[in-house]
């Protein structure tokens, strides 16, 4: 099973063709305003780029479906493109960092996604079905523990924990299970979506770290 985070924070686990299909400069000019977007070492103090999770940024919408249908709660296809074509898929980028001297698979990790829409009400629109996506239960193991988190500082954003511990798999796991701790942010700010996930080993990653990491993104960007 995978780690059942939010639904864009694990796209990185599936790699996008840098920015494929099209004219590569054209590609490179719509995906330009994601990049000042997207998570920095200054909004998670300690933490670096993954050297295995490259940074992935895709503007062909079937190529960023695709990505959505395998690692979505409940991948209903036909929905969630319906979701993102009406609200006018431009562009997405997806990366991972690291806490730690040495980068491992058991390190804290946190997985940043900018998306952006053609309008605010597509943004809108999109971040409520990754909201509710992300609050549905994982449908291969009963071990997982959904809750949501509130997030100070961030207008109109949510949050969500999930996480298993060696007793819930014991309990009600299946084989193959690992405990873990994974909390998600998602907000808009205009016409981009952003998401985080941040996840590690029970108690290694805390709710008062990703909503200060939260907190820190949106200062940065809100006047971008």
């Amino acid at each position: 099973m995978r780690l059942a985070a939010p639904l864009l924070a694990v796209v990185a686990l599936l790699t996008f063709a840098a920015c494929g299909g099209g004219d590569e400069a054209d590609d490179a000019e719509t995906a330009a305003p994601l990049t000042q977007r997207v998570l920095t070492a200054e909004d998670a103090p300690g933490s670096k780029p993954d050297p295995v999770e490259k940074r992935q940024t895709t503007v062909e919408f079937e190529e960023f479906i695709d990505a959505l249908g395998e690692l979505a709660v409940d991948p209903n296809t036909e929905e969630m493109t319906d979701v993102f074509r009406e609200a006018g898929f431009e562009g997405a980028i997806i990366d991972t960092r690291f806490f730690g001297e040495t980068h491992s698979r058991d390190a804290p990790h946190i997985v940043s996604a900018v998306v952006q829409l053609q309008s605010e009400e597509g943004a809108a629109n999109a971040l409520d079905w990754l909201e509710a996506d992300s609050m549905k239960p994982c449908p291969k193991t009963c071990a997982v523990q959904i809750s949501e988190l509130d997030v100070d500082g961030v207008p109109d954003a949510w949050g969500v924990h999930r996480s298993q511990s060696a007793e819930d798999i014991e309990a009600v796991g299946t084989e193959g299970d690992r405990p873990f701790d994974a909390y998600g942010v998602g907000f808009t700010d205009g016409s981009f979506v952003y998401t985080l996930d941040l996840h590690g080993p029970p108690g290694s990653v805390t709710e008062e770290q990703v909503s200060e990491i939260a907190r820190s993104l949106y200062e940065r960007i809100v006047d971008l």
